[in-house]
C-alpha cells in the first residue's frame, strides 16, 4: 500500500470524513437559513401582468421522483413563472384550467427582489395569480405560508444535527 493510500485510509478510519460532512452540512444549512428571502407583507411583492400564452402542470410521482412542476408563460416576458410547491394546496388548478384562454390578461404578484430578473431566462416564483377578475392563487394565503417559513428555525436545527452527528462520528472513531 502506498503512503497516499495509507493516509487516506487513516483519514477515513479516524472519523475525519464524518466531521467534514458534518461541518459542510452545518455551513450549508446556516447559509440557507440566513439568506432565505423573506416575504412577509404585501410590501414585499410587485404586481406584473401580461397576456396568457401557455402553461405546463406536471405532477411527477413515483418511488424515485416525486416533484411538481407548475409553470406559466406570458407573451410579454421571457421568464417562466413558477408556482412554488408550497402553494399547490391553495392553487385553484381545476378552475384555472377550465377558465383560462389564450390571450387572457393574467396578473401575478412576485417577490420584489425578482423584478431585476424579469425578461431573463430565470424562473420567477409567483405569489398570486388573477385572470379576468378571478383569483386562482390567493396572495393573502401565500403570505401566511411565507410567514410560517420565515419564522421557522428548521434549517438551523438540521444544520446543528449534522454538526453533532459529525462530531459524534469523529470522536467515536478517535477512541
Amino acid at each position: 500500500m502506498s503512503k497516499k493510500e495509507e493516509k487516506m485510509k487513516r483519514f477515513l478510519n479516524e472519523g475525519h470524513l464524518a466531521l467534514l460532512v458534518g461541518i459542510s452540512a452545518f455551513t450549508y444549512f446556516l447559509y440557507i437559513g440566513l439568506n432565505r428571502e423573506s416575504i412577509t407583507s404585501p410590501k414585499d411583492l410587485v404586481e406584473i401582468e401580461g397576456a396568457y400564452e401557455k402553461h405546463s402542470f406536471k405532477d411527477n410521482t413515483g418511488f424515485k421522483n416525486f416533484t411538481h412542476e407548475y409553470y406559466i408563460w406570458t407573451d410579454n416576458h421571457r421568464n417562466t413563472f413558477q408556482i412554488k410547491a408550497d402553494y399547490l394546496n391553495i392553487f385553484n388548478r381545476k378552475n384555472f384550467l377550465s377558465n383560462i384562454n389564450l390571450g387572457d390578461k393574467i396578473k401575478f404578484t412576485i417577490p420584489s427582489k425578482s423584478v431585476e430578473s424579469l425578461d431573463s431566462k430565470k424562473n420567477i416564483q409567483v405569489t398570486s395569480i388573477e385572470v379576468e377578475g378571478n383569483t386562482y392563487l390567493d396572495k393573502n394565503k401565500v403570505l401566511e405560508i411565507e410567514r410560517d417559513i420565515a419564522s421557522s428555525k428548521d434549517d438551523y436545527f438540521i444544520g446543528a444535527g449534522f454538526l453533532i452527528a459529525g462530531l459524534f462520528g469523529y470522536l467515536r472513531k478517535r477512541k
